[in-house]
């Protein structure tokens, strides 16, 4: 098992840990020189000539490993620079810090950089990546299995299409198929080019959201009731139990789709909840300091859950509040019958819509919904009034993208992707 790593700790040096240290050199495509203009054709040529002796020299020079402390903590200086926004650089790095100790984390987290072996300071390019449990279903019923989701892919400007980022993933996907431990799958989420991660082998898969869009008025909280409960994160761990197994039961079903489609599922497990509510609390005391004191100190609502007595029936659900946004995304939605129970969900996502509007938000969003959640979100908006709304549509970003062991060509797809497996 991989060494807990930090912010501040350095990777073990065994190559026997599955996330072991790996350094060689590589060709590269081109690197950041100024080629000045000359008016001659043979100067021009000449140039050119030494330019190519220039890469070549350079492409020897590049070296992929896993990172060092001082290296890792450059990783995250350099994602700041497009990630950190609205928080501070030191505020962004104190972030990833309660990131990398959490249960989540420790100990399943590995960064990878390349750089020049004459500058090792100068991180060209990087990532991180997370071991996760999952499981699969290849026809023949469910199976435990290890994945990997890769995040916090960055290239220096200067060296963006140059393929240094093609290198890097190349030799994290190598790593990740030569583990002694077995990765099945990884799962990589794109921002903005997942046709990009495509031609590496991260096939782009279907991504779809609900957007709840509050009115101009205030949602009052929907009061505790017999059947509706408010949840906070202690209250969450006896309904991850059941989510579990509801998760393997249903994923085992799909045997129906055909013996020749495999489908992925990152489990939803409490340590992956924890780790979205550790990086919302340390979201919301950073970016709610200037704000009134009340405001900063009130107390989160996680979840909620709503239990019919004359059915048995329960949906439930916990969220995360995502300052930046500013949005609340529902981490994860369960219903007991995958049809039929449109009022108890609605009555979740009621508390959700509450929990959003007395924060200032003004969406709520639901990540891969089933028919029944979209019936049950036209039935809240009708209820809510005041020019609320909702819309399902197709993700523009945080597409995942999925890569079998080796680079195998199987039919299948990842399911139920809802937003606890983002990192």
């Amino acid at each position: 098992m991989a060494q807990p790593l930090s912010l501040l700790s350095p990777p073990s040096t065994n190559n026997k840990t599955p996330f072991a240290n790996a350094t060689l050199s590589t060709r590269s495509s081109t690197t950041p020189l100024a080629i000045v203009l000359e008016s001659s054709a043979a100067d021009e040529m000449g140039r050119r000539e030494e330019t190519d002796m220039l890469l070549h020299d350079q492409d020897a020079r590049l070296v992929y490993q896993r990172a060092t402390s001082k290296q890792i903590t450059k990783h995250f200086e350099n994602n700041s620079q497009m990630w950190a926004a609205p928080l501070s650089t030191r505020d962004y790095m104190d972030l990833q810090k309660h990131l990398s100790e959490t249960e989540a984390s420790k100990g399943e987290t590995a960064y990878w950089v390349l750089f020049d072996r004459e500058a090792p300071e100068t991180i060209i390019s990087s990532c991180t990546t997370y071991r996760r449990d999952a499981m699969v279903n290849a026809g023949h019923g469910m199976r435990p299995v290890k994945a990997a989701v890769i995040a916090d892919v960055f290239t220096l400007p200067d060296y963006r299409r140059r393929g240094m980022a093609t290198k890097l993933l190349r030799e994290v996907q190598q790593m990740l198929d030569n583990l002694d431990q077995r990765v099945e799958f990884s799962v990589l989420y794109s921002d903005q080019r997942p046709e990009f991660y495509g031609g590496l082998g991260w096939t782009p898969q279907p991504a779809r959201h609900l957007r709840i869009v509050l009115g101009k008025a205030p949602v009052g909280m929907p009061p505790e009731t017999d059947e509706l409960k408010h949840i906070r994160v202690p209250q969450l761990v006896e309904l991850g139990n059941k989510d579990l197994n509801m998760a393997k039961l249903r994923l085992s079903g799909l045997s129906d789709h055909g013996p020749n489609k495999t489908h992925a599922q990152l489990l939803p497990t409490q340590k992956l909840m924890r780790w979205h509510m550790v990086r919302s609390a340390v979201l919301k005391k950073k970016q709610l300091a200037h704000r009134q004191a009340a405001v900063a100190e009130r107390a989160s609502l996680h979840g909620a859950s709503c239990k019919r007595r004359e059915t048995g029936t329960e949906a439930w659900a916990w969220w995360t509040h995502e300052q930046r946004a500013p949005r609340l995304y529902v981490g994860r939605l369960v219903a007991t019958r995958v049809r039929g129970m449109e009022r108890d969900i609605k009555a979740v996502l009621g508390v959700a819509a509450a929990e959003a509007s007395q924060l200032g938000f003004r969406e709520v969003v639901v990540w891969e919904p089933a028919e029944q959640t979209v019936a049950a979100a036209a039935l809240l908006v009708e209820e809510l009034g005041h020019g609320a709304s909702f819309v399902e549509e197709e993700r523009p970003d945080m597409v995942p993208c999925l890569r079998w062991h080796g680079g195998e060509r199987r039919e299948g797809a990842l399911v139920d992707a809802q937003f606890f497996g983002w990192v």
